[in-house]
Parts: structure tokens; C-alpha cells; sequence
């Protein structure tokens, strides 16, 4: 089997290797499990909500006059159930394709959901107005609907993993004379996670750089399979594991202090060391994307004529196009095209960022200098977050050979590439505490990237609106923004 194109460009040598252990068509599909555990959600809200109108309408013969009173009771089951299924963890992820997990939490829930709404019924003298065969009849629909929905899907899934789809894509690394092999890997976890591609070296002094093996097969699970003694070894030297989100997973040869440490994995009958996990991961990531696309969209939609007023002026200040495009490393160290509105003539544009912008910069347009000033020249990047490129809150992404006292930032500061472990953004910790501008000093890179590694630990929703808050009242004054 050839490797995907994007690979071609590795080392001839382990790229050998890679092709020998793919095992998996990369067309094959992969299954999220934040999209199952989504639709999930979705196939019980209809569920329950049929469950609850279907025997009223046949078999009651409700008025037209009651079913809008139906609907309201019909419609705060629902949200009982979905409180409910949350304080159970009725949807996690991790747990989500797990037949003895979710079908009994997902009974539990319904159970607890009626048994809040008779509570509710009694509280308020309301359970009379209701046929008591509708609402029993209603609970036995809910359940049964839920329990062969759920059966139904989990065997479509295990049919679609029986023919070559995945949940999580692997990278396996070995070391050693015992290495792991992708048909290990899906036969222990019952195909859930594949190998897409496998790199196996003597020892780690001849093992590659694993950066352009990550960026370019972007795995979600890095296996480390070597000998327990080399493990600290091994992260040490691996360093670019700490700068991809990946959760990455170290397989001992001998289990020899394996119950000293702190995080275990299991993948089916293998116990595996987790040394390293994404930053944002399973609800929380669809939270953070929820969070982007509803603040983006709005975002365009309210700023649409002024957006037109700045691209108007920008066109009738200088000539050349409205919008300047620039390649940026984004989520994992992949490349993006960053949208800005152009604030500087034609002639002095740098795509390369070879030379940084400084206060009084003749490249500058007058237009150019006040959308910079007020930070209006990033409002197009609204659109690298609906596309999922970046996000609204995020390290801010650089050019990518801008430096400072003559080199360029990632060899500055070791840290500097575990910012891509999230999504760029377009504002960030760092910018609204003034860590933005011109960058001189060692001293300036590295203060943005400790500020940039606190909001990657310490992410949350609330975080994020507090940073769009503070974000906006620096557009009005910003003593650093020129």
C-alpha cells in the first residue's frame, strides 16, 4: 500500500517502515465520537418528545386547544432528561460507544426524569389534568425507543468498524526489540484505534525527529512502545509529543512500576501509560467550537456595513486589493492563509514578515495605521473561525519568519511550538495583557508564550469571554497597538 502523498517528502528509510505497517485505507473514515454521542442526544430528544405526543394524538384524541399545553409538558421533559443525562455523563465521550455504559445510564435517566415530573405534578396539583395512560405510556415509549435506538446504532457502528473505520487514528513508535504493530494495536482494541503508520528504530539514538511524522499524519493517539527505563528517556528527547495535541501513550515491554504512576489508559486488554493528553478535549472542544461559530457569525452579521465602510476606505486610500492573505502555522503546526484587511501600500507588503511592523511605519497606509491602532485590520479573520482555521480566542499566530535579535521565535524559546497545541486566535491572554506589537527581545518572545501556555492550562468558556470582554475595551484605547 502507498502512504498518503503528504507523506512522500519524509525520510526514505522510515517512510519504508510506515508503508509496511499501514494498515488502514485512509479513506476508510474516521468515527468522532463527539458527533455519535451528538446525534445520540439528538435521537432522544425526538424519541422522547414522540414518545410523549404520539399517544395523546392517537389515542386520546386531544384538542387542538390541549396540545399547545402537551408540547410545553412534552418539552420540559425533555430538558429534565437532558439535565439528567449530564449529571450521569449519559453522553461522555470517552464512554459514548460503550454498550454497558450508555444504555443503562440512558435508562437511569429517563427513569429519574419522570420521576421528577410526577414529583413536579403532585407539587402543583397539576398530575390531575393529565390521563394517567398517556403519561405511563409515555414513559414505557421513552424507554423502549431509546434502549432499541441506542442497540441499533452501536451495531451500525461495529459494522463500520468491522470494515476499516476507525475512533482514533495512531501513530505507533517503537524502540526496541519488541515493537508494537498496527494489527496488534486494532486487534486489542477491537479495531477502535488504528495505526496509520508505525516507525520502529534500534534504539533512540537513531529514532528521527517526530515533528513532520506528526504534522503531516496528524494522529490523535502517539504510542510509545520501549522499554520501561526508557521512558523519561524517551520524553526528553521526543519533544516534539509536547508540542502536538495528541494524547500520547506509552507502552512499556515490562510492567515493572507501571502501579507507581499516577494516569493508566487501557486499550483492551493492554495498560498503557498516559503521559500526555489535548489540552481541549471531548465536550470541551465542541463547547470551544460552539462558542466560535456563534460568535463569529454574529460577529459578521452585525459588523456586515461597517466591514463594507473599512473596505470602501481602504480602496479609495491606496490602490491594490482590500484583503492581505498571509501564511501562519495553526492548530498542530499546520499551515493557514490569515486574512487581515491590507493596512499597507502594495509595494511595502511582506508575506514572510521578514521585517516586523514598528511604531511609524512608512509602510503603513493612513487608513492602514488608524484599522491597526483600533485592531479593525483582524475583523476578516472572523472568517478563518467559521471555516475552523482559528478560533475566536487563542495564541496569536505569527508569521512565519518573524524573529527576533536575529532569529526566528521557535528557536528562541523551547516552548514556543506547544502554542499550537490549541487553535490560533484572534485575540488571546497575551494581547489583552499587552503582550502584542513588535518583538525585540528574548525577553518579549518569551513573556508572550508564558502567557500564551497559561490560557492553553487553564482554558475555560468563561475564560474565553472574559478575554473577548477585555479584548473589546481595548479597541477604544490600546497604548501597545500601532
Amino acid at each position: 500500500m502507498h502512504l498518503p502523498e503528504a507523506v512522500e517528502a519524509l525520510d526514505p528509510a522510515f517512510r519504508r517502515q510506515l508503508d509496511s505497517e499501514l494498515r488502514v485505507k485512509t479513506t476508510s473514515g474516521r468515527i468522532s465520537s463527539h458527533g455519535f454521542a451528538a446525534t445520540l442526544m439528538l435521537m432522544d430528544i425526538v424519541a422522547i418528545a414522540l414518545a410523549g405526543i404520539a399517544p395523546a394524538v392517537l389515542y386520546d384524541g386531544i384538542q387542538f386547544a390541549m396540545l399547545g399545553h402537551l408540547v410545553a409538558v412534552v418539552a420540559g421533559g425533555v430538558l429534565v432528561f437532558l439535565l439528567a443525562a449530564h449529571a450521569l455523563s449519559a453522553y461522555r465521550a470517552a464512554h459514548i460507544f460503550e454498550w454497558p455504559q450508555i444504555i443503562p445510564r440512558a435508562v437511569i435517566s429517563i427513569l429519574l426524569t419522570f420521576f421528577v415530573l410526577m414529583v413536579l405534578g403532585i407539587a402543583t396539583k397539576t398530575s390531575d389534568h393529565y390521563s394517567r395512560v398517556w403519561f405511563f405510556s409515555w414513559i414505557s415509549l421513552s424507554l423502549a425507543l431509546t434502549v432499541v435506538l441506542r442497540a441499533v446504532v452501536l451495531a451500525l457502528v461495529e459494522a463500520r468498524l468491522a470494515r476499516g473505520a476507525c475512533l482514533q487514528r495512531a501513530l505507533i513508535v517503537s524502540c526496541g526489540d519488541s515493537p508494537l504493530t498496527g494489527d496488534q494495536l486494532s486487534l486489542e482494541t477491537k479495531n477502535r484505534v488504528r495505526a496509520i503508520g508505525t516507525i520502529s528504530a534500534d534504539n533512540l539514538d537513531v529514532m528521527p525527529d517526530l515533528a513532520p511524522y506528526l504534522r503531516q499524519l496528524n494522529p490523535e493517539v502517539v504510542v510509545l512502545s520501549l522499554p520501561w527505563s526508557q521512558a523519561h528517556v524517551a520524553m526528553n528527547k521526543l519533544k516534539a509529543l509536547s508540542q502536538h495535541a495528541a494524547e500520547v501513550l506509552i507502552l512499556p515491554h515490562s510492567g515493572n512500576g507501571l502501579q507507581q504512576m499516577l494516569r493508566l489508559r487501557h486499550l483492551g486488554g493492554r495498560t498503557l501509560l498516559q503521559v500526555a493528553e489535548p489540552p481541549i478535549a471531548e465536550w470541551d472542544r465542541f463547547a470551544k467550537r460552539v462558542e466560535d461559530v456563534v460568535i463569529a457569525s454574529t460577529a459578521l452579521f452585525l459588523l456586515a456595513p461597517f466591514l463594507l465602510l473599512v473596505a470602501l476606505a481602504i480602496k479609495l486610500d491606496s490602490r491594490g486589493p482590500i484583503l492581505f492573505k498571509q501564511k501562519r502555522e495553526g492548530f498542530n503546526g499546520s499551515l493557514i492563509d490569515v486574512l487581515k484587511f491590507r493596512s499597507m501600500y502594495v509595494e511595502g507588503t511582506d508575506l514572510h514578515a521578514s521585517r516586523q511592523t514598528s511604531k511609524d511605519d512608512p509602510r503603513v497606509t493612513r487608513i492602514g495605521r488608524l484599522i491597526r491602532r483600533s485592531s479593525l485590520d483582524e475583523l476578516p479573520q472572523f472568517w478563518n473561525v467559521l471555516t475552523g482555521q482559528m478560533s475566536v480566542v487563542g495564541p496569536r499566530p505569527h508569521a512565519l519568519q518573524t524573529s527576533a535579535e536575529g532569529q526566528v521565535l521557535g528557536s528562541i524559546v523551547e516552548e514556543y511550538a506547544a502554542r499550537h497545541r490549541v487553535k490560533p486566535g484572534i485575540t488571546g491572554w497575551a494581547q489583552v495583557n499587552g503582550a502584542r506589537g513588535e518583538l525585540n527581545s528574548r525577553e518579549q518572545v518569551k513573556r508572550r508564550v508564558d502567557l500564551d501556555l497559561y490560557y492553553i492550562e487553564n482554558w475555560s468558556v468563561l475564560f474565553d469571554l472574559k478575554i473577548i470582554l477585555m479584548t473589546a475595551l481595548r479597541v477604544f484605547h490600546d497604548p501597545h497597538a500601532y
